[in-house]
């Protein structure tokens, strides 16, 4: 029997209850439906702790990314929750420690976010499986779908340290103390770029959260706004370069498809360049020019007089190891 990925579970689900034609902005990061003048925006994320968190997690950490995994899909259309629910299933040999644990975890999240959680459901599960919902309203949604010639991409931030965090955490990789630093705390205590993102939305034509990697997401709004999406830096650092040349992994490869990394992809008109700088600036994000959007599809990444195809692949559930 053929095996299914995630993307095609998703559009087999999608076909079949007929999504695209029920009035709402569909095959986006947020599920939207018509309220009076406004949006009702709506997003679901759910985490299973064996495929979502690395062990050296506390379960703390573990609650609170299952609220940030949310909070970065709604953060790329600038829109801010005004209410959350979250469903749990426990395994029966959880203790009253625990369950404290994963409580406290939600309680951090919801001061450092502003987040209201007002209920949810508990049910009996194998592992622990946090399902986070969050309902918003906004007069505007930033689509996947709006990128225009001769605008440029940019990113919130920079990319390939949660992958390196990882390598580090499983693979023992051998870094600096500094980076070491950086690229767990990554991982570990993830940040979604919730400010940067509202006001962005105001001079963003298409954005998108990048937890799946950075090549998916260009590949993604490239052809949903049906251009071409020319790379012509990866946005990254020297420490990384460093890293990777270190433990002779492809530097490419940890920046491009490596996942999980919650940042904002955006394209904007070059007129508005300046001002999202300094929006970034204000709100501690460090802004790359990556690129620009241009007539034509796929991605495609250039250097030394070449242009090299990027392929669209990163992380996936259900998708062949």
């Amino acid at each position: 029997m053929r095996r299914l990925s995630e993307r095609q579970i998703i559009d087999l689900m999608s076909r079949t209850l007929g999504i695209s034609r029920k009035r709402t902005i569909w095959n986006d990061d947020v599920a939207t439906i018509p309220f009076r003048k406004q949006f009702l925006i709506f997003k679901c994320d759910m985490l299973v702790q064996s495929t979502d968190a690395p062990r050296p997690m506390s379960l703390s950490q573990v609650a609170r990314k299952s609220i940030v995994s949310s909070l970065s899909d709604l953060a790329c259309k600038g829109v801010r929750p005004i209410a959350t629910l979250v469903s749990l299933a426990v395994p029966r040999h959880f203790t009253e420690k625990e369950i404290i644990s994963v409580a406290n975890g939600f309680k951090i999240a919801e001061r450092e976010f502003s987040v209201n959680i007002i209920g949810g459901d508990t049910n009996e599960g194998k592992e622990l499986v946090i399902d986070c919902c969050m309902i918003g309203i906004s007069d505007r949604i930033v689509k996947r779908s709006g990128a225009k010639n001769g605008e440029v991409i940019v990113t919130s931030g920079p990319f390939g340290y949660s992958a390196s965090g990882l390598k580090i955490l499983i693979k023992k990789a051998k870094s600096s103390k500094n980076f070491r630093s950086k690229a767990v705390r990554t991982v570990i205590m993830p940040k979604p770029r919730l400010q940067f993102g509202q006001l962005l939305a105001r001079y963003a034509t298409s954005s998108m959260d990048s937890s799946d990697g950075l090549a998916i997401t260009l590949h993604e709004l490239s052809r949903q706004s049906k251009k071409r999406f020319t790379v012509s830096q990866l946005p990254t650092t020297n420490e990384l370069k460093e890293f990777a040349k270190r433990n002779r992994y492809s530097y490419n490869e940890l920046v491009l498809h490596g996942g999980e990394e919650y940042e904002i992809v955006a394209t904007i008109p070059r007129r508005h360049l300046t001002k999202v700088k300094n929006l970034a600036r204000k709100t501690r994000c460090k802004l790359f020019v990556i690129g620009k959007v241009e007539k034509g599809h796929g991605v495609v990444m250039t250097g030394k007089g070449k242009r090299i195809k990027i392929e669209d692949r990163g992380w996936e559930h259900l998708s062949k190891k």
